[in-house]
């Protein structure tokens, strides 16, 4: 099989990319106090995963966003209980297979939008660090 060389720059570098921008844009337009960093972005990936979807040439829209919904939608409330291994180290170790594996060849928009949601379950805590560098 020939892997595809824009595979991983697409599904590994758009969704992380998504993330840190979803934690950019919940800090500082909302109060974070009131509402917390990462569960917003988390929760706002859903309905923002059909512009992903546009971005990585993933497919049917609805797809993708169900597909994002299923991991972001339960990694918001791991969230609820504060920084832990099931929403820190258990997203990225599932990313970092799905990259290693699932780059090789291509997949409908629902594996593509898990794919993207763990992306952007891992990738919320560097934006959080870049917001702190940063902000």
């Amino acid at each position: 099989m020939d892997e595809k060389p824009d595979m991983k720059f697409r599904h590994v570098g758009w969704p992380a990319a998504f993330a840190i921008g979803l934690v950019f844009a919940s800090v500082f337009a909302l109060n974070e106090n009131k509402f917390p960093p990462m569960m917003v972005a988390l929760v706002a990936s859903v309905p923002f995963a059909p512009l992903l979807a546009k971005l990585t040439n993933s497919g049917d829209f609805k797809e993708h966003a169900f597909g994002v919904g299923i991991v972001c939608i339960p990694m918001a409330g791991f969230w609820a209980f504060g920084p832990n291994y099931f929403n820190i180290a258990f997203p990225f170790l599932i990313w970092i297979w799905q990259c290693a594996s699932w780059s090789k060849r291509n997949h409908p928009p629902f594996r593509y939008g898990i794919w993207h949601g763990f992306g952007i379950a891992s990738c919320i805590l560097p934006g959080a660090m870049l917001v702190a560098a940063f902000g």
